[in-house]
């Protein structure tokens, strides 16, 4: 039996995604892995406040693209912004840095 969600997020995907991009934010939060991957990304950053998506997956063992989609959940629910982009040390590439909001 799940409980009332801790967070206002929920996993989503956009309009011109295909059906099966629904499906699966659908379920990721029906299962209650929605939630949890959330609450591991808010420890993350506020353990790790300037990281990169990809380097908070690396420092907490999720698979990379997790962050990066919970993220943006929790930053239109308050809970974390966006700060200066950097070269990432996962990819090299310039990324959005992470911190808790204030």
């Amino acid at each position: 039996m799940r409980t009332e969600s801790l967070f206002h997020p929920h996993a989503r995907a956009r309009n011109a995604d295909p059906d099966t991009s629904h499906i699966a934010a659908a379920k990721v939060d029906s299962s209650g892995d929605g939630e949890a991957q959330r609450l591991a990304c808010l420890h993350a950053v506020s353990r790790y406040p300037g990281y990169t998506a990809a380097e908070i997956a690396r420092a907490i063992g999720l698979e990379r693209h997790i962050p990066s989609r919970r993220l943006p959940e929790l930053r239109d629910g308050g809970y974390v912004v966006n700060g200066e982009k950097r070269k990432c040390r996962e990819t090299g590439n310039l990324s959005m840095t992470w911190w808790m909001w204030e």
